[in-house]
């Protein structure tokens, strides 16, 4: 039972590290974006593929990007790789299986679930409500883990009996 526990923590971290991974291309992106000309080269180039004319939120997209300041396409890279970080500080400790990290991903996915419920109700698409559910139920399963740990007794406290 231990080791799928650990099984399901590990792919918790996979999970997080892929969203870091995104996240930091996303800013790379975002940062590049910034130098003179890019988002007019890039929307232009979109604007000629044959997809773009037949999904409005390509268009949509494009004219959001090209309406921002350098100022603020610099402010989001700096959110995005913040944002990277967290993900990848809880990747790496639940990997290595520390409980520290289960508290993180458990306060920093509650912290964020209020705007997840927002965007979903505002637009819903599969993808947002699986995405919502998925951290809905990582919360759950991580809450469950640590009640059922701290039952059971931390390590020190099952080695301080040994020692009364």
């Amino acid at each position: 039972m231990k080791e799928r526990s650990r099984t399901v923590v590990r792919w918790i971290a996979a999970f997080r590290a892929v969203k870091a991974i995104f996240l930091i291309v996303s800013a790379l992106v975002t940062i590049h974006l910034v130098h003179a000309g890019a988002v007019r080269r890039i929307a232009d180039w979109v604007s000629q593929m044959p997809f773009a004319a037949q999904h409005a939120f390509v268009q949509r997209a494009i004219a959001k990007v090209t309406r921002l300041s350098p100022k603020r396409i610099e402010e989001m890279a700096v959110v995005l790789f913040l944002y990277a970080v967290l993900f990848l500080t809880e990747a790496i400790g639940l990997w290595l299986d520390k409980v520290w990290a289960e508290w993180l991903t458990i306060i920093a996915t509650t912290s964020f679930i209020p705007f997840e419920v927002y965007e979903t109700l505002h637009k819903v698409t599969p993808l947002r409500i699986g995405i919502l559910l998925l951290n809905v139920a990582i919360v759950v399963y991580l809450i469950v883990r640590r009640a059922t740990d701290h039952r059971a007794g931390n390590r020190l406290t099952r080695v301080l009996r040994r020692f009364s």
